[in-house]
């Protein structure tokens, strides 16, 4: 595939992202350092898992993370990185996430738990926001959340 090069940068390569194996959606704790002594992702605790996400739903996600359109490279927010929803990309015994605040529209890519590079995702948030609360449509915050800000 062929990447826009500040997107490649931003994730850190697309090994995983671009066939993983299995994509496990969760949600996370927004308190930092929540997750010291708990399975976490950068420090947030990890408070529930969704179910795997179907070949359709993977797609999804990968059409806003490799779109370039997708981020904001020029204007660097003020705001504090307050993440909810997480997906661990899991291929060949590597793991890459994407952890979206929707406070900020910031997400974060990272490999292996570890922190990595953050950017806006405002012109996603629609389509993140639509894939989160289907695969947590009990969940009353993600429920409450306005597709626009």
């Amino acid at each position: 595939m062929n990447l826009d090069p500040r997107v490649e940068t931003l994730i850190g390569g697309q090994d995983v992202y671009d066939a993983p194996q299995r994509v496990i959606p969760v949600l996370v704790n927004q308190e930092p350092g929540s997750g010291e002594k708990t399975e976490n992702l950068e420090g947030y605790a990890i408070t529930k898992k969704g179910g795997l996400l179907t070949p359709e739903q993977i797609k999804r996600l990968q059409a806003v993370i490799f779109n370039a359109a997708t981020y904001d490279f020029v204007v660097q927010k003020r705001c504090v990185f307050n993440p909810y929803i997480g997906f661990i990309f899991e291929k060949s015994g590597k793991q890459a996430h994407a952890l979206f605040c929707f406070s900020c529209d910031e997400v974060s890519y990272g490999r292996d738990g570890k922190q990595g590079n953050i950017e806006d995702f405002d012109p996603a948030r629609k389509e993140i926001l639509a894939l989160a609360r289907e695969l947590f449509p009990r969940d009353t915050r993600l429920a409450g959340m306005k597709e626009k800000k």
